[in-house]
């Protein structure tokens, strides 16, 4: 699979860069060759400019991007860690941790966009690793024809992350 690099711009000026790539950190080498002709997708997303909360407009165009290249290829299985380091202003209904915020967040974006397009043989599995302080969340992306795929990377996530 080709990597694919997007950079978008908010309407108030933020600059957001997103890139899915075949993944070659995250998962061991036992787990990678047991795949066979299915790849690994990894999503990387960084704010480059501004400080603004994002908007709908970005976050939808972050799907549209994440979609393109699910749908587009029948041997991808996608993974995506959220960020933990950037912080998420709060609000009197937001007392939750940047990283566990993003992981809802993203769900919901997914639910919302399965639900939108009709799309019934994808799911999203929440791989929730307990670290030093707090817990990390990895999010896997799949067809139910990789289930088996899905599980066997959710358990190589937790062994890697939890030694």
């Amino acid at each position: 699979m080709k990597d694919l690099v997007r950079i978008f711009k908010s309407p108030e000026g933020d600059v957001y860069h997103i890139e899915l790539s075949e993944d070659k950190g995250v998962l061991s080498q036992e787990v990678l060759e047991s795949l066979g002709n299915v790849h690994v997708v990894g999503i990387e997303l960084r704010r480059l400019v501004g400080r603004n909360t994002t908007g709908h407009d970005v976050l939808a165009a972050l799907e549209e991007t994440i979609a393109e290249i699910f749908l587009q290829h029948d041997d991808v299985i996608i993974c995506y860690y959220c960020d933990f380091v950037n912080p998420i202003p709060k609000t009197k209904k937001n007392k939750m941790p940047p990283q566990e915020y993003r992981s809802k967040l993203f769900d919901a974006m997914f639910q919302r966009y399965v639900k939108l397009h009709g799309i019934e043989d994808v799911r999203l599995s929440v791989v929730e690793v307990n670290g030093v302080n707090e817990i990390y969340y990895f999010h896997v992306i799949y067809r139910e024809t990789h289930s088996v795929l899905a599980a066997l990377i959710g358990s190589d996530i937790r062994e890697g992350f939890e030694k």
